[in-house]
């Protein structure tokens, strides 16, 4: 057995905690005030925790300190250690029938207006003891937080098709035209792309499943659209369509609140690629969850099949 292996089987978990402490917050003396002890003997620990590996952690300077490569690595098998920590302790909670219990979704902002709030709060009422945690990100940030195993369940827009993917259901949403009253726009039944050469716009940044699909349909119709705002905010985006003369393209889930009390207008696109639209459940295949993560997404899969 190597040295390494040896020193890793006795390393304390206090010094590790100290250790991903001042990694994360790069100060030893908020480790300090976090743990309530004095700086000098989480100092100590550190330098046993060195001496134990071979190897320097920290770079320090006046301003801090922050991890080496090898405490890069280090804090990297520290955070595996908790989340499989986390994994255990949510088996274990399992037992207790949903007592206690966290759910991790990575969704996108379509999602974050009525649909999700609606579920969590029904889920809740059976199962007050779940925690949840929720980012709210663009499709790609979605997928990439379910395969880091960062979330439980995702909902995506337009989710790419991957082995590494479990589409769990789906919720058909054609992408529309969104304008604000009293657009020119607004006198036409349905509006082509090649009618929208030159037309200012607000458009989600590129991590956005909207944006790809826009971007697609330009090509395809060979037009291009003055693009006067790009933002990763679709509230911002909505906003500010509501009170100019800019277009954007958001699917119906996202504006029903601005639909109903008249600050936004949709028009219906006929291309198919815009009519094929949906916001998507997703798992990753082969990832284990917890029995709240599984009972939640039984929630979301049948609310999504009740909107089919």
């Amino acid at each position: 057995m190597s040295h390494s292996s040896r020193a890793s089987r006795n390393l304390q978990p206090q010094a590790l905690e100290y250790f991903a402490e001042i990694s994360r917050s790069g100060s030893l003396r908020q480790a300090s005030e976090t743990f309530d002890i004095v700086p000098s003997a989480i100092s100590r620990q550190i330098a046993q925790l060195e001496h134990q590996l071979g190897v320097q952690l920290f770079e320090r300077h006046t301003r801090g300190m922050t991890p080496t490569e090898a405490g890069k690595v280090l804090l990297a098998h520290v955070d595996q250690n908790e989340r499989q920590l986390d994994t255990l302790r949510d088996q274990l909670d399992d037992l207790s029938s949903l007592r206690r219990g966290t759910v991790r979704l990575a969704v996108v902002e379509a999602v974050a207006h009525r649909f999700l709030p609606s579920a969590i709060a029904d889920f809740s009422r059976q199962h007050p003891g779940i925690e949840f945690q929720v980012s709210v990100c663009g499709t790609n940030q979605v997928a990439e937080r379910l395969l880091s195993n960062a979330a439980d369940i995702a909902m995506a827009f337009n989710s790419p098709s991957r082995d590494d993917l479990m589409l769990r259901a789906r919720i058909a949403q054609p992408l529309q035209l969104v304008c604000a009253p009293g657009h020119p726009l607004l006198g036409l039944v349905n509006v082509s792309m090649a009618q929208l050469d030159g037309t200012p716009a607000a458009l989600p940044d590129r991590s956005f499943g909207i944006r790809r699909l826009v971007d697609r349909a330009q090509n395809a119709a060979g037009i291009q659209l003055r693009i006067m705002l790009q933002s990763d905010s679709l509230q911002l985006i909505k906003n500010v369509v509501s009170a100019t003369s800019l277009v954007t393209f958001m699917p119906p889930m996202t504006f029903t609140r601005e639909l109903a009390n008249g600050t936004l207008h949709a028009i219906d696109l006929p291309e198919a690629t815009f009519a094929r639209a949906s916001i998507d459940v997703i798992t990753a295949r082969g990832h284990g969850v917890s029995l709240a993560a599984k009972q939640f997404l039984e929630t979301l899969v049948a609310r999504a099949r009740d909107r089919s």
